[in-house]
């Protein structure tokens, strides 16, 4: 796990705003660097916008070798490598009825992953995450804040949503191919730019 405590000391970080730009400009592509290293097999990487977010975008499509005449190009799925952003209160109230629909019914869509998952977000909707990129599939105990796993996940959450402002990021770590993360590293910053960060398993 990054020391991103640590990292905004020697940046000289000052503010949240000097925060996000940091984030964009330097440890987004540490996190490519990482995801990169989990994954030999990926698509090509890019960072993207949705809803005042940033997510970094595994889009599965492997780039043609044209030096090699027996090229093994798969199609892969296409995944969230990270999100991160400032949270806020424009929340589209019509992205909760839309994901109930999204993908289809949520125990078949993830069905083969196992029985305890939700369609979950890397960023909550309730501090201005979208749908589409942002949705994973979580476990369930995780995602509402069961037992002793997950309370301190939704504790965390809470927070987030209770102080607009706050700088948030969401990063899973895959050990597979699958759209189904290992463990989401899961983390805000306030804005006298102190980090909360844990680990959360989801297999």
């Amino acid at each position: 796990m990054f020391n991103y405590q640590q990292l905004i000391a020697e940046g000289n970080i000052k503010s949240i705003p000097e925060l996000h730009r940091f984030f964009f400009e330097e440890i987004a592509y540490d996190w490519m660097k990482a995801y990169e290293e989990m994954s030999p097999k990926h698509g090509v990487i890019t960072l993207q916008n949705f809803w005042s977010f940033t997510f970094i975008i595994d889009d599965g499509n492997q780039l043609r070798d044209t030096d090699r005449d027996n090229d093994t190009r798969e199609i892969l799925d296409g995944r969230t490598v990270a999100a991160f952003g400032i949270s806020n209160v424009n929340i589209n109230h019509t992205n909760r009825k839309t994901m109930r629909s999204w993908l289809g019914k949520t125990s078949k869509v993830f069905a083969h992953f196992g029985p305890n998952y939700d369609k979950g977000h890397f960023i909550a909707h309730g501090f201005g995450g979208p749908i589409d990129v942002n949705l994973f599939p979580q476990r369930r105990d995780i995602n509402r804040g069961w037992y002793e796993e997950g309370k301190p996940y939704r504790q965390m959450e809470r927070y987030v949503a209770a102080n607009p402002g706050t700088f948030v990021f969401s990063r899973p770590i895959y050990n597979d191919l699958s759209q189904c993360p290992e463990k989401i590293e899961f983390g805000y910053c306030t804005t006298d730019l102190k980090f909360t960060v844990k680990q959360f398993p989801n297999r």
